[in-house]
């Protein structure tokens, strides 16, 4: 048995951009001219995700040519695969569920990165970290568009190239000035790099 549920759209009056980094995703609510009205971040459980793998590789690594010939082994590696799984979907089906309500409240278009072109610097030593963690986002934006139309939410994918690090003041290049500070040389803007990355999300679709 098959059910539909008719949503009416809601009309936005605000605009939402979602930065998503290996750490932590940081939400940013802007009126429709671009007033920062709310700021919110959010802790990703990525570390503890890899952590799992990491074990996963140990123990490959020291059962190098038995370990899929033993039973034991075998059934270690799958319950740390299982927990990966557990811990990604628990996590994306809850903030995919808080955002879109949070979305709602502010009646917001939501703004999210086209993860296909997307880098992730932060684990790009590590090919099979890199996949990982794409997967994981990947967990995330899925819920977070499901619940929003859900809700009658428009979404909007945008390529994320340069957000991080390009001037939303003047358009020339940031420079690092501390742990996740930037700052640029020509106007003497200075920002948290999340955040900085919301506001350019922003000016995408503006």
């Amino acid at each position: 048995m098959y059910f539909k549920k008719t949503v009416k759209p809601v009309k936005p009056r605000t605009v939402m951009t979602i930065d998503m980094n290996f750490d932590n995703l940081t939400l940013a609510v802007f009126t429709l001219n671009g007033r920062l009205v709310k700021l919110k971040r959010f802790k990703t459980p990525l570390r503890k995700i890899l952590t799992h793998r990491i074990w996963i590789e140990r123990i490959q690594k020291r059962y190098n040519r038995s370990w899929k010939f033993i039973k034991g082994i075998r059934r270690a590696i799958a319950k740390h695969g299982e927990k990966i799984k557990s811990i990604s979907w628990d996590y994306a089906h809850k903030i995919g569920d808080l955002i879109a309500e949070f979305a709602l409240k502010h009646n917001s278009i939501v703004i999210l990165e086209e993860l296909n072109k997307l880098r992730n610097n932060a684990v790009k030593n590590r090919e099979f970290n890199k996949k990982l963690t794409l997967w994981f986002y990947y967990k995330i934006q899925f819920c977070v568009e499901y619940e929003a139309k859900e809700k009658g939410l428009k979404t909007i994918e945008v390529n994320p190239r340069g957000t991080s690090t390009t001037c939303p003041r003047c358009g020339s290049r940031l420079v690092g000035n501390g742990y996740r500070t930037l700052e640029c040389k020509n106007c003497n803007f200075a920002g948290d790099r999340d955040v900085v990355a919301t506001i350019n999300l922003y000016k995408e679709v503006h």
